[in-house]
């Protein structure tokens, strides 16, 4: 080291500054009860929020929500004591019922006529008729009952141009839940109706999952040639009574 360079020793003191001794008992009293109060606050806060936000409690996600009540009364006095002015509140009728006579010409109709009683001892003859005379002779009537009207059974044939194939079109005529009462439906409709539901078409049941409605077998007439035999043979069906549409398989 050169002699120009002061040498650093344990004496060294600043020229301006004098150390002064630092104890920390003085200053973690009042100042650390503070803090520790401040702290205490906070949490206190973050308690009473989280509460709030949590009152009216916590549900599943199957649960229905609750809803609380609004705290404020749903009823409140009205603002003017004696209350709004009804338009014609001032008219006769209320004087009527208050027992006072309104002052107004009332003009009364007739009288209904009332029939005229014919005393009992007036000498009234009535012509009997010939055939209620005794010693008369009474006509002889006779009558044929006719026979009740009874309409013939209706059955339609299918038309001749409803063509049968095997294209893509069907005539759709229920929905059901299950697919034994969808082949029962087949069964009973070519039992009812066999000149329409011939053996050159067939049952077409399909299975279709409608997610919350649940699952579905629905029952359909195949074995058409086009569309148009399709609409042909839905048209029959339906001049039977039997519901149906075309759709595609």
């Amino acid at each position: 080291m050169s002699g120009n360079e002061t040498e650093f020793s344990a004496n060294m003191q600043a020229d301006d500054e004098t150390l002064q001794p630092f104890d920390v008992r003085d200053s973690s009293g009042r100042q650390g009860l503070i803090k520790l109060l401040i702290g205490f606050g906070i949490l206190l806060a973050l308690a009473f929020i989280v509460l709030k936000l949590y009152q009216p409690g916590v549900r599943d996600r199957g649960d229905p929500p609750r809803i609380t009540a609004d705290n404020t009364p749903f009823k409140v006095p009205p603002k003017e004591a004696g209350g709004i002015q009804t338009p014609d509140q001032d008219k006769a009728v209320f004087d009527v019922m208050d027992g006072q006579k309104p002052d107004e010409t009332v003009t009364t109709t007739a009288a209904p006529e009332v029939p005229i009683k014919i005393p009992e001892t007036a000498n009234i003859k009535v012509e009997e008729p010939v055939m209620n005379r005794p010693g008369a002779e009474k006509p002889v009537i006779e009558t044929t009952p006719e026979p009740a009207y009874t309409p013939p059974p209706r059955e339609i044939a299918v038309p001749s141009s409803v063509a049968a194939g095997n294209s893509e079109w069907v005539v759709q005529v229920a929905s059901v839940r299950s697919q034994a009462d969808a082949q029962n439906v087949w069964n009973t409709l070519r039992r009812k109706h066999p000149s329409i539901v011939t053996s050159d078409f067939y049952a077409d049941v399909r299975r279709v999952d409608l997610a919350e409605k649940g699952i579905y077998f629905r029952t359909r007439l195949a074995g058409l040639a086009d569309k148009s035999a399709a609409n042909q043979m839905c048209r029959a069906l339906k001049d039977v009574g039997q519901a149906c549409f075309v759709t595609k398989k």
